[in-house]
This record gives structure tokens, sequence and C-alpha cells, in this order.
């Protein structure tokens, strides 16, 4: 099986870039975080408190999370419902960066990884696929950009969805959720030995989706 991990920061370009790679290349694209963001959407709809970890973790045995493959995209079913649009809610990333390091909704979530891990082809993302999930990947990548950049990506995409918030919220939001990614005591986001670090602050989606492709493909 092709297995080819990919880490990195909030708003890096991890999901388009994968996307883009995983039909270049005929694979499945797998977004580890759409399951962390269902989990956060059974949450808010159920009103359960995403700080209250008892909570959170006892609504598992309640949810049912199916990922489906068409063209190279993903659709994430939550319970029988098709949430791949309210995933991504900003609220929803919020809610996600508190309760991904629960340790049994990172058991849960590593349960469907490994799985489809072992069925198919696959391009996986997250922040700890390089470091826990896919260790020893055939290629591994580590995608980054400097907080500003990343910061106008993030903006720019909320605008385009109609939610209005500022810049500098925007910014603020995204250094908090990196600590947290960082800080985290189980499976923090690091850079892990092997690994190819990218740095895409001034690369166009096309010019990352082909410097991997060329590296993939031994060109």
């Amino acid at each position: 099986m092709l297995t080819i991990a990919v880490d990195g920061t909030s708003s890096s370009g991890k999901g388009i870039v994968c996307s883009r790679l995983a039909q270049k290349l005929g694979v499945v694209h797998f977004d580890t975080g759409a399951i962390y963001r269902a989990l956060g959407v059974y949450v808010l709809d159920n009103n359960i408190d995403p700080n209250n970890q008892s909570q959170v973790e006892n609504s598992l045995d309640k949810i049912n999370i199916v990922l489906n493959h068409k063209d190279g995209e993903q659709i994430t079913i939550l319970n029988g419902e098709d949430v791949s649009q309210k995933i991504r809610l900003n609220q929803i990333s919020d809610i996600c960066s508190i309760i991904a390091p629960y340790p049994k909704c990172r058991e849960y979530v590593l349960n469907i990884q490994r799985d489809s891990a072992k069925k198919f082809d696959l391009i996986m993302e997250g922040r700890d696929i390089t470091s826990h999930v896919l260790p020893n990947a055939k290629f591994r990548f580590f995608l980054d950009a400097d907080i500003d950049v990343r910061a106008n990506r993030r903006h720019s995409e909320l605008l385009s969805k109609g939610q209005n918030i500022s810049l500098a919220d925007v910014k603020a939001d995204l250094i908090e959720r990196d600590r947290r990614d960082r800080e985290r005591p189980v499976s923090p986001l690091i850079l892990t030995e092997g690994t190819m670090y990218i740095d895409n602050s001034n690369m166009t989606i096309d010019e990352e989706v082909d410097l991997l492709y060329k590296i993939i493909k031994g060109e």
C-alpha cells in the first residue's frame, strides 16, 4: 500500500494540497481533521460542554462517523447526515482544538485512521500522522507557513463563507491553536526525524502539489 503522511500547522494548506495531490496520484485523500470536526459537530448540536472531558468521552458510543471518498474528495457522514460543510465552521474549529487532546477521542479517531490505511492507497493529513498514526509511512511531510500568511489565508476563507471576523481575531485564534497543538500532552504536533519540512509561505498551491508529486515519483 502507498501511504503518504502529512502533518502541519493550522491553515498551512494541508487540505487543498493533499486533495489535489490525491487526485493527481489517484489515491484516497484522508482528512483526519474531519473526524475530529465531526465529533465537534456532535458536541455542539447536543449542547455538550467541550471543556467537560468526561461528557465528551462518554458521548463517543453514540457517534458513528463514516468517511466516503468520491473523485478525490472526502465526504463526512455523522450519524447518517452529511456534515462536510458544517465541519468547516470556525466555531467547530475552536471546539476541536479543545477536545482533540482527550485520550478516548484520540483512540476513537486512531482506530478509524489505521483501519483505513490497511484498505487504501492514501494521503493522510492531520497533526500527529508522521509521529504517531503512520510513523513508518513511505513519504512523510510537514507543511508550514509564516503566521501572517496563514492568518490571511484563513481570514479570506472565512470571509468567502460569509463569516464576519477580523484578521486580528483570526491570527490570535491560530496562535492559540498552534500552542494547544504543540503543548498537548498526548501526540503533540512535532517535526519528526526523517520528515520533510516544507515552508509554503511563498508557494502557490500548484507549485506545492508539483513539488510533492515529483518527490513521491522520484523525479
